[in-house]
């Protein structure tokens, strides 16, 4: 073989080569570059194989009134109220955010991400459950920037525990802004587990009653809990101020019939007044 005919197989020998390798690199980085197919933009994180967060941002929620008065700060990713007058009307300070939320897996936990500059006004988010067939809403958890978030970012967890049921109910959340200045909420975190695949044990469902010489029942928990006091049928009761009311921490809260109530505390107690009548119902204790 001449020279010549053996240097000009080298040249083309490795421009072979790198040809391969160009190709090899070229398609590592499109298939590492693909974005994946079919996800909803509100998840944002699975981590092992049950656990997995969705994220809704400040910025997807929009206001109940025409004539709300408030500001998205897309280089904060923020929604506020600015510094416009403390004289909240109606609606004017509360928004909502739609959720359309996997069918069947447990809700276990709500993150709140805001800053809260303001000591006199507070970030104030529910998550609620509407039935489909009747204008009745549930609250499942709350969460606020109370005082000592007064001074900046802040980060609040609630934890719950609610399986999803797309076919009778919808969920959504409500957010109410009372915080001025560079106040507001910049994005919510849920925390949700596929039941059967590792999700958390379902709370235990048991009864309360105030029948006959009982008039107050309280909670037998011995530590503060997160709990969800749910009311039988109370419409044979002949007035409203007869039905049963809740006690928590010394604030009092009315109940109403065939309807189920979160709350948060250490001393949680119903009671009836000794002319009422008998009521019932059941409760959880979530956390």
């Amino acid at each position: 073989m001449k020279q010549g005919q053996f240097g000009l197989m080298v040249v083309i020998s490795s421009m072979v080569t790198l040809l391969l390798i160009a190709g090899l690199l070229l398609g590592f980085s499109q298939v590492s570059a693909a974005a994946p197919a079919n996800i909803d933009p509100m998840t944002a994180a699975q981590t092992g194989s049950a656990q997995q967060y969705i994220s809704i941002s400040a910025l997807a929620f929009g206001p109940v009134s025409q004539f709300a008065v408030y500001y998205k700060d897309f280089n904060q990713q923020l929604l506020t109220l600015g510094n416009q007058p403390r004289n909240f009307t109606g609606d004017s300070n509360r928004f909502v955010a739609p959720l359309i939320l996997p069918d069947q897996t447990r809700l276990a936990g709500l993150t709140v991400f805001g800053q809260d500059f303001d000591n006199q006004g507070e970030i104030r988010l529910r998550l609620k459950r509407c039935d489909h067939n009747q204008p009745r809403c549930i609250l499942l958890t709350e969460s606020a920037s109370v005082v000592e978030y007064d001074g900046g970012l802040f980060e609040k967890v609630s934890l719950f525990n609610e399986l999803v049921d797309n076919a009778f109910y919808n969920y959504f959340l409500e957010l109410e802004l009372t915080a001025l200045g560079n106040s507001g909420l910049r994005s919510v975190r849920l925390e949700t587990t596929i039941d059967g695949t590792g999700s958390p044990t379902p709370p235990t469902v048991e009864k309360w009653s105030l029948a006959g010489n009982a008039t107050s029942f309280r909670l037998p928990n011995q530590t503060t809990v997160q709990a969800r006091i749910c009311t039988d049928d109370l419409s044979y009761l002949d007035n409203p101020t007869h039905y049963p009311v809740l006690i928590v921490d010394g604030q009092v809260i009315n109940l109403t019939s065939n309807t189920c109530i979160t709350v948060w505390g250490y001393n949680i107690e119903l009671r009836r007044d000794f002319n009422a009548g008998p009521s019932s119902g059941t409760y959880q204790i979530l956390r």
